[in-house]
């Protein structure tokens, strides 16, 4: 079976289910549903911004990705800063 991916949601599902747009350019378009037609169509809202879309789920994991490896970064560098001050005393002792 050929499964089709919905621009808007991310959805995969059997190819003779949800609805096609084909432009005059002649690229198609395939939807899952008629509430994804409206938001990406009629709202013309934007898929990363509407939180039930794949889009939404994959820039925030990735926002969140980036705050914990900054984090880390920071942590490190605490860490390093504590070494150097800790083998400064043992010098100077």
């Amino acid at each position: 079976m050929v499964k089709a991916k919905c621009v808007f949601c991310g959805i995969e599902q059997e190819d003779y289910k949800g609805m096609y747009l084909i432009k005059n350019d002649g690229t198609i378009i395939y939807f899952s549903s008629s509430k994804c037609v409206k938001n990406h169509l009629k709202l013309k809202r934007d898929k990363r911004k509407v939180g039930w879309t794949e889009a939404f789920r994959l820039q925030r994991t990735r926002r969140l990705d980036k705050g914990k490896e900054e984090k880390a970064k920071i942590n490190k560098a605490i860490k390093e800063d504590k070494k150097k001050k800790v083998e400064k005393k043992q010098e100077e002792e």
